[in-house]
């Protein structure tokens, strides 16, 4: 069992704290007190090298098989976020739910999972699972993901917004914002359409969360991204804001307001 596998295991959280897991790309894990695991977004295979040829610059700190989740969002059908080659495995061995917009629902049943495994998540509407809430939230991946979303999730008074893959779109994240996340997770790459380190700065400022945690960088090459320009911005833009940037598999504590 790797180190992360028995990190999430044995993490016993305590009433009014989050733990929170990097996976690497845009893919964390969530535990709360109630001792339930939610995934967003996990790239946990070399999908997108087979398909694309872009080659994990990451190891991944978790194996398919080792997945113990009750519930895994996914933002938007690209394989980076919908691994294809994980979910049959993480379905196969759990009595997770899997959430996402219609373009990854329809994946999922192609996949193999059961229409009671799949939850639709539309914008601006709440859907809960695990006891977790969901609520799609506005995101613009472009052409390239039309039904891109992102997602706030309302871990019983905590919660956290994940940004998904986003341009910096302000006028349009004020909805997200007006759930009042508690934690921010925004892309960082500037690749693909992807908001840059600067502007995920700028979307700390505007969303105002107690924390920020940078995701989506150097987990391709082709995708880039810069963690210590996200820092250096925030702490310009954003100074009452604490960011952070976490290593794969490190696990964070967030306790709420």
């Amino acid at each position: 069992m790797t180190a992360l596998a028995s990190d999430i295991r044995q993490t016993s959280v305590e009433p009014g704290t989050l733990a929170i897991f990097w996976l690497g790309q845009a893919g964390f894990a969530f535990k709360n007190s109630a001792g339930k695991v939610v995934y967003v977004d996990p790239y946990l295979s070399d999908a997108v090298e087979r398909v694309y040829g872009f080659k994990r610059m990451m190891a991944c700190p978790i194996a398919a098989d080792e997945v113990e989740a009750d519930l895994v969002v996914c933002t938007h059908e690209h394989l980076d976020h919908t691994d294809t080659d994980a979910i049959p495995v993480i379905a196969r061995r759990t009595a997770a739910r899997f959430a996402g917009p219609s373009e990854c629902t329809t994946l999922f049943r192609q996949m193999g999972l059961t229409a009671d495994r799949c939850l639709l998540l539309e914008e601006g509407k709440r859907a809960e699972a695990a006891g977790v809430g969901v609520t799609g939230v506005y995101a613009d991946h472009g052409t390239l993901a039309p039904g891109a979303l992102g997602v706030v999730l309302d871990f019983g008074g905590i919660r956290v917004y994940h940004s998904g893959d986003t341009a910096y779109r302000p006028d349009r994240f004020q909805y997200a914002a007006s759930l009042r996340p508690d934690v921010l997770i925004p892309c960082i790459n500037g690749a693909y359409g992807n908001m840059d380190a600067r502007e995920a700065a700028l979307m700390v400022r505007d969303i105002n969360p107690g924390l920020a945690i940078a995701s989506h960088f150097w987990m391709f090459v082709e995708h880039g991204g810069d963690p210590a320009r996200f820092l250096e911005s925030c702490a310009a833009e954003a100074p009452g804001v604490k960011a952070i940037v976490m290593k794969p598999g490190e696990r964070c504590l967030v306790t709420g307001p």
